[in-house]
């Protein structure tokens, strides 16, 4: 066992948040042409989990820290379904509804692999594989690598010869392992200084009008729409990138902070951004989750020209990317922020550009109150459906494209003459913390409570707090149960407290697994001692 990666441990608690989702699920489907067999096509695959310990890895919590457990050998777990013989449009709805299916069932993170598979015979020579894999072992990049190294082993055993497959200079556990090192000791201080001085006095949420009050606990439901872009745009973005020195990302990104700024009023302004973390040549052929998200605070004061703007995105775009090994949760854990109930931690609105035709199926759950992204000429907006209405999000995507379009058309203009205007929702205003506290009414909660306040480092807590409004992060969350596991020998499971993170909550859960252990007592012993504190 070793301590999970940073990425790993990100994804992990973050698919704790959204519970009963598939949100944090990857999935890619990859044709397989020739004479390979059934039996042939496992074998690569069995060849590619092999390399590769992510495929074979599941995860424990152990003292409050979130351990990588990886085995020697799985079983694939492989689903075969026959489509041959039917007709092309019928195999193309039972394909989809196996991949809908298997993208939706969800994994026991304890148990590896956390990935699996279907395999579709459409005929004489026709395969489909079907992957689905948990964001806590892979990511995008894992997924082109996984095609490629399949598609080796498939036509290496169908031709009799040895595979070519890159050499893989270090192992995943390698790679976790080397970057705790550098991030240990004196290695934080530099890039932490340098987060702790770009987010200070952060906004605590973005000033887009919202068209439904904020949920006190934060929503996962989501759905999205798609637009493609103007013609000629992608010409402009070239011109414009060749003409100022600069990218079609920071291009594309200054043109969603002016529509931003335009529709909200406010000039400070931040947006997630996810890196692939890829940064050292060695790790390119792995497989595994490397992705990190920056916090990129852009400033739209003064009323500057998009041209102007774009200058600013691009100095904070690669002023991150410098420091861009420090994990997104411990510059949560650095910074701190207070956030009312159902917050996001620093931003709420994302951006991303990814290849052209890198949209998979449509989403169906949002991890932002907003995500843009591009894919070469086509814009998908995904949207949280508790905040905003589908008139909204397609009001939104209208006036990119506009902003976008006037922008490169004339850079010199000043983004108050840009076409966006106001929103018409209700501002979106953090939402408060409950104006009375209630304190602790039984010893169980009175327990909850204390060790809340420590690991917090707060002096009063009331039962009906949510541990994360109150300042508290993944990381404190697993040292709180870890702390009421080891002191007083009572225990929850992580996806419980995440699902009602309160000290009534909380108290409520333990003092059922206390009453279940005490069951189990009996039924061994005719001492009915319970461990760890009564609460009775």
């Amino acid at each position: 066992m070793t301590t999970a990666s940073f990425a790993q441990q990100r994804a992990w608690l973050a698919s704790r948040f959204a519970a009963g989702t598939a949100l944090y699920h990857v999935a890619d489907q990859w044709p397989l042409h020739g004479d390979v067999s059934e039996r042939q096509i496992r074998a690569a695959l069995a060849a590619v989990v092999e390399r590769h310990e992510p495929l074979r890895t599941g995860f424990r919590v152990v003292d409050g820290v979130l351990t990588a457990v990886v085995r020697d050998r799985v079983d694939p777990d492989v689903e075969v379904v026959d489509l041959s013989g039917r007709p092309e449009e019928r195999q193309r709805e039972d394909r989809e509804d196996l991949a809908d299916r298997l993208k939706h069932t969800a994994f026991d993170l304890s148990r590896a692999p956390l990935w699996r598979a279907g395999l579709v015979r459409l005929g004489a020579g026709r395969w489909r594989l079907l992957f689905v894999a948990h964001h806590a072992v892979c990511d995008a990049p894992s997924l082109f690598n996984l095609h490629a190294e399949i598609a080796e082993f498939c036509a290496a055993f169908e031709q009799e010869r040895a595979p070519h497959v890159p050499q893989l200079p270090v192992s995943y556990g390698d790679h976790a392992r080397q970057q705790r090192e550098r991030l240990g000791g004196d290695g934080l201080a530099p890039l932490a200084g340098y987060w702790r001085a770009q987010l200070a006095g952060l906004p605590p949420v973005h000033g887009l009008p919202l068209d439904l009050p904020r949920p006190a606990r934060r929503s996962f439901a989501g759905a999205e729409l798609r637009v493609a872009l103007p013609a000629g745009t992608a010409r402009a973005l070239a011109e414009a990138a060749r003409r100022s020195g600069t990218t079609s990302f920071e291009l594309l990104l200054a043109g969603y902070a002016a529509l931003v700024h335009r529709r909200s009023g406010r000039d400070d302004l931040v947006f997630g951004v996810p890196l692939s973390g890829r940064d050292r040549p060695e790790l390119l052929p792995l497989v595994g989750t490397f992705v990190n998200t920056l916090a990129l605070r852009v400033d739209a004061s003064g009323d500057p020209s998009y041209a102007a703007l774009v200058d600013r995105v691009r100095a904070v775009w690669r002023a991150a990317r410098d420091h861009q090994e420090m994990p997104f949760q411990t510059v949560v854990e650095q910074l701190a922020p207070q956030r009312g109930p159902g917050l996001p931690p620093l931003y709420q609105l994302a951006f991303n550009v990814t290849a052209a035709g890198g949209f998979g199926p449509p989403s169906t759950a949002a991890e932002d109150d907003l995500l843009l992204e591009v894919s070469g000429t086509t814009v998908r907006l995904e949207y949280n459906t508790a905040l905003f209405k589908r008139e909204t999000a397609a009001g939104l995507l209208s006036d990119y494209a506009a902003v976008l379009t006037a922008a490169l058309a004339d850079p010199a203009t000043p983004l108050s003459r840009l076409p966006a205007g106001p929103g018409t929702g209700r501002p979106a205003a953090a939402p408060a913390p409950p104006s009375g506290r209630v304190p602790p009414r039984t010893a169980a909660e009175a327990l909850v409570a204390r060790a809340w306040a420590e690991v917090l480092g707060v002096d009063r807590v009331g039962v009906d707090d949510d541990f994360f409004a109150a300042g508290g992060h993944s990381l404190q969350a697993l040292r709180l149960l870890a702390r009421l596991s080891s002191d007083h020998g009572v225990e929850t499971t992580v996806d419980a407290f995440f699902s009602n993170p309160t000290v009534a909550g909380l108290a409520a859960e333990l003092a059922r697994h206390t009453a279940t252990r005490r069951e189990d007592q009996s039924d061994q012993s005719d001492q009915n001692e319970p461990e760890g504190e009564t609460w009775q």
